[in-house]
């Protein structure tokens, strides 16, 4: 027997003991567990739900990537060592997206993307972003910066300064930060 023949028979060997498959299907409704990262998945060929699919192909790490499916989504899974273990590998709708890589973690669903590294976050939706830590934000400093502005005075020998003439300016700017950063 060649090596060829015999590696070619090891191979076939190996994958009778390992059967993994692949099927399709629909996520049944309300199953989706977002704290556990699994969701129960209908087959495609009438078979009973398949229970606690994993979300996530990565196992017993932080970090990866998690597809969350809507209800009802067309799903692709597949079995991962071996029978019983199965992961999602496609879907046509989602409801949200999670990477995690170390400490950082971007999020994003249809309204917003999320991205966190430690204590800060910046977060983007569709008419506001937001920028802060454990202990600052990006909106409460300009409107501290732009609100200690407009109560400017400046004390001269003879009296003190009124509030400033462009006072206007600042105000508008602040209606502006409003508009475009939030809190």
């Amino acid at each position: 027997m060649s090596k060829n023949i015999a590696k070619i028979k090891a191979g076939i060997r190996m994958l009778t003991e390992n059967p993994y498959e692949i099927i399709s299907g629909t996520v049944v409704a309300g199953s989706v567990n977002t704290s556990e990262y699994t969701m129960s998945v209908l087959p495609t060929n009438g078979n009973e739900p398949i229970a606690e699919v994993m979300l996530s192909t990565i196992t017993e790490n932080t970090s990866g990537l998690v597809l969350i499916p809507k209800d009802g989504s067309n799903v692709v899974i597949g079995s991962i060592d071996g029978p019983g273990e199965w992961t999602l590998l496609k879907a046509n709708e989602l409801n949200k997206t999670i990477i995690t890589m170390g400490n950082v973690t971007y999020e994003m669903d249809e309204t917003q993307v999320n991205i966190q590294n430690g204590s800060s976050v910046l977060n983007i939706g569709a008419s506001l972003f937001k920028m802060y830590t454990a202990s600052e934000s990006l909106f409460s400093l300009l409107k501290y910066l732009i609100t200690g502005i407009t109560a400017l005075t400046v004390t001269t020998s003879a009296v003190s300064s009124g509030i400033p003439n462009n006072i206007t300016t600042f105000d508008d700017l602040l209606t502006r930060l409003n508009n475009f950063l939030g809190s």
